[in-house]
């Protein structure tokens, strides 16, 4: 993989285009061509995995949704099952999301799941041992899925219980304590974000062994700076728009 074409995530699926974090969504990444795929797991009141950004319903319940606000840890996953968001989509689990990340020819597209409850960091550790055999986590490079967060407690609770999985800590800006952080919990990928990414942070990269994310491409100017910058993956809220000017920018 070169810095100049790095593989796409799609981000909540194909956020852009579809209902965000829905089934819908993670099949129109996987059908418009991402390499990876990005969701984002909340906690239920009755300690199921919930597949939404946001701490509360509100921004992503559509309408006429039978169920259109509250805190999603106060609520039950019999109850979330009611919410609409989007195009009469539902929210997922974090197994729907896993049985939706497979391409037509049956490869499977690793997913990059973000823990925003801390929580939710043990059920979903025991969610993917439990989907995945232990072969499917030799080569971090092809591992199934990959515990991403911006907090550190989910990915130190993952190397002592899971060391197999790979991590992948994320952050807005770098400094030298995040840094030191992930060498500590020797982390396979590192993201930034894009608008706060320096070149820097581009050489610490390496220097670690992690591949670099940049995120998130939702301009071309955006997308523009994360391939000058150089990095593995970027995440895009829609990838067949970020990959036709990848191409369009090599052609050129």
């Amino acid at each position: 993989m070169t810095p100049q074409q790095p593989q796409i995530v799609g981000h909540r699926g194909a956020a852009a285009v579809e209902p965000e974090n829905t089934i819908l969504s993670f099949r129109r990444g996987v059908a418009e061509g991402s390499q990876w795929l990005e969701c984002d797991v909340h906690l239920s009141a009755d300690g199921k995995d919930v597949i939404i950004h946001d701490a509360t319903l509100d921004r992503t319940a559509q309408e006429d949704s039978p169920l259109r606000t509250g805190a999603v840890a106060e609520l039950t996953r019999a109850q979330l099952d009611r919410v609409l968001v989007g195009k009469d989509q539902h929210i997922p689990t974090l197994a729907q999301v896993l049985e939706a990340a497979v391409r037509e020819d049956g490869t499977r597209v690793p997913v990059l799941v973000e823990i925003k409850a801390p929580a939710a960091a043990d059920l979903v550790i025991d969610l993917l041992l439990e989907r995945f055999d232990e072969a499917d986590w030799e080569d971090p490079a092809t591992a199934p899925a990959c515990m991403l967060s911006f907090h550190e407690e989910p990915l130190r609770r993952t190397a002592e219980r899971a060391p197999q999985i790979p991590l992948m800590r994320t952050t807005t800006a770098t400094s030298p304590e995040w840094w030191q952080s992930c060498r500590d919990l020797q982390v396979a990928h590192v993201g930034v974000r894009i608008a706060d990414a320096r070149q820097g942070d581009v050489e610490r990269a390496a220097e670690l062994g992690a591949t670099l994310n940049l995120w998130t491409a939702r301009t071309e100017e955006e997308l523009e700076r994360a391939l000058e910058l150089g990095c593995d993956t970027i995440t895009v809220d829609d990838p067949a728009w970020a990959l036709g000017l990848m191409e369009r920018r090599v052609a050129v």
